[in-house]
């Protein structure tokens, strides 16, 4: 009976999770950018998961280092393609994980 359901059911497979070319190891110049240093270090993992499962378009999230006031800094940036889904992402996860900062130690 099980496999009748799943012969007869519509599978919905998006290209760009099966040829893994949604998360992208680096960002585009075109992406909307989304700062994860609020949030503290160890949900990082947490936040990509939340992404990979929230939202439809390409992302990243990389590490990368800037310089502020003679000073390099290491900084963690969502990038996505779809301004929206930034939006969404800034709302519906990063204000909900506001309070757990790393920035008290």
């Amino acid at each position: 009976m099980v496999l009748l359901y799943i012969m007869t059911t519509q599978l919905k497979i998006d290209p760009r999770d099966w040829f893994e070319t949604r998360r992208l190891a680096w960002m585009p110049a075109h992406f909307t950018r989304v700062s994860i240093d609020s949030i503290d270090i160890f949900i990082h993992g947490e936040a990509e998961a939340w992404i990979a499962e929230n939202t439809q378009g390409r992302y990243a999230v990389i590490t990368c280092a800037v310089q502020e006031k003679n000073k390099l800094l290491s900084k963690v940036y969502a990038g996505f393609e779809d301004p929206a889904e930034a939006t969404y992402f800034t709302l519906s996860f990063l204000s909900k994980h506001k309070d757990r900062s790393f920035a008290g130690w």
